[in-house]
């Protein structure tokens, strides 16, 4: 069996032969580095090459251990057996010394996405070297440092179901993005879904899960094979694999747009982090954590590309900005505790049982938007930002800028809201644009859309919006001080 690294890289012949317990012998070419790794029922044993840097012999060096010349030469089994004989080395040590060479030649290999393999399934390593390396590892390491567009292409169906490895190695080391991304899934969940809910942009998300993968700490639906057994399948132990159970069958298909639409009007009645995530004030952390993947899955702005350029798109944004803001913070058992006893006090005063992520409780709902409500969100809204209550301040204003969108100083507020967190910072700028369109000749709008530029690092396009608004306000001093910052940054 023979094939192109570029169609069947070794990382993912490594997965195939770990998986299917085979024995035999895979063989790399690229260029003039040749390499040969053993396995014995799926288990590495062994790897060798060419490069002068990755012989046996170098290793010794690196410890100080006196080679003569006549051994320099000799293969690495003979070196390690007639040392070892002599006495000059101990058993563990060279243990030691063959699974750093084995790791190092892993590490190069793992990154060949051109070349050609061969795998001979009647080769067997008779010498007792045996390298013990963590081999999961080395590919999670590896899959971090391929190219991400590569990675990505090794995936083609965005419904591909991944799923959670139930015993999945604990030895493993890992990233922030890739420990973020397995919290993410608790079942089987569709790739795009998965990419959606991961953080990350689209391609660094397949990589990071291609990892994974690799590592076997996250399933696959469909592997791209490449070995098969020969002939009565001599050296070759395949294992059964457990076939995964089907999945349920699919809910009756409704139209998204109508979906989305009740789900927007929800969002405009929802008045605090438990409504908007649907659970009640005494859900577990689980429950909570459930019903965010439920909504994250379904109503991710990315999963309606077709309606990208639409106002209802933009909705969809700040509607997943605010489930994520009410996930994070009832996740945090100590924000979650402040933000109950918050709730109970406004209850206590009476007032009006105000709304603490979303619209009042005497308001007239969705059927009754009226500018007193907007009102009313936009002034709870800024009382929260005075009082640097920003997940409050966010909701309120959401509430306000949706029910009254023709308001430029809803939309700039909100704006303004969005830009003070991390992750919904490059939201901000939909919404103070449309502040500075609708009200062109405010200065104040323009000032804060410049702010936002020079905290994201677009320098050039604050100084042009900080330019536009001293031709209004040719005394705003703010407008002055932050132009003179920027320009002396140039």
């Amino acid at each position: 069996m023979e094939g192109l690294l570029s169609e069947h890289p070794f990382a993912e012949l490594l997965y195939e032969i770990f998986e299917k317990q085979f024995s035999g012998a895979v063989r790399i070419e690229r260029e003039r580095v040749k390499a040969v790794v053993y396995f014995e029922d799926g288990e590495l044993v062994y790897a060798t090459c060419n490069l002068r840097n990755l012989r046996l012999i170098e290793y010794f060096k690196k410890r100080n251990l006196s080679v003569d010349e006549a051994q320099s030469g000799a293969s690495d089994f003979a070196l390690a057996e007639g040392l070892l004989a002599r006495g000059m080395v101990s058993k563990n040590t060279l243990e030691e010394m063959v699974g750093e060479q084995v790791t190092d030649v892993l590490r190069v290999l793992l990154l060949f996405i051109d070349g050609k393999w061969s795998f001979d399934e009647r080769a067997r390593l008779t010498e007792s070297l045996r390298g013990k390396v963590n081999v999961k590892q080395l590919m999670l390491d590896a899959a971090r440092r391929m190219e991400p567009q590569f990675v990505a292409n090794r995936f083609g169906n965005p419904k591909e179901t991944i799923s959670p490895v139930a015993q999945a190695a604990n030895d493993l080391s890992l990233s922030t993005n890739e420990g973020f991304l397995l919290s993410r899934i608790d079942g089987p969940m569709e790739l795009g879904e998965l990419v959606a809910v991961s953080g990350q942009p689209d391609a660094e998300a397949r990589r990071t899960i291609y990892g994974l993968i690799l590592a076997n700490a996250l399933t696959r639906q469909s592997w791209p094979y490449a070995l098969k057994p020969g002939d009565g399948g001599k050296g070759i132990k395949a294992r059964q694999t457990p076939i995964a159970a089907a999945p349920p069958a699919p809910p009756v298909t409704r139209d998204p747009k109508e979906e989305v639409s009740e789900f927007l009007e929800r969002l405009t009645t929802a008045m605090d982090h438990y409504a908007v995530l649907n659970v009640s004030e005494s859900a577990s952390a689980a429950e909570i954590k459930h019903a965010y993947y439920a909504l994250a899955r379904r109503f991710h702005p990315d999963r309606f590309h077709d309606m990208a350029e639409s106002a209802v798109h933009g909705q969809l944004e700040s509607a997943f900005a605010r489930i994520t803001q009410a996930h994070e913070l009832l996740s945090d058992s100590s924000a979650r505790a402040t933000y109950d006893s918050k709730l109970a006090a406004l209850r206590r005063a009476g007032a009006q049982t105000s709304s603490v992520t979303g619209m009042s409780m005497n308001s007239t709902g969705p059927n009754g938007q009226g500018a007193n409500t907007a009102e009313q969100q936009f002034k709870q809204g800024v009382a929260a930002m005075q009082m640097r209550d920003l997940n409050t301040a966010t909701a309120c204003l959401s509430a306000a800028a949706r029910l009254a969108p023709n308001q430029p100083q809803y939309r700039a507020y909100y704006g303004r809201a969005l830009a003070s967190h991390p992750q919904t910072k490059r939201l901000a700028e939909a919404e103070l644009q449309a502040a500075v369109k609708l009200a062109p000749g405010d200065a104040s709008y323009r000032l804060m859309l410049a702010t936002l530029y020079r905290d994201l690092g677009f320098w050039r396009r604050a100084i042009s919006e900080l330019e536009r608004a001293l031709s209004i306000d040719p005394k705003n001093i703010e407008a002055k001080r932050m132009l003179q910052s920027l320009e002396a940054k140039k």
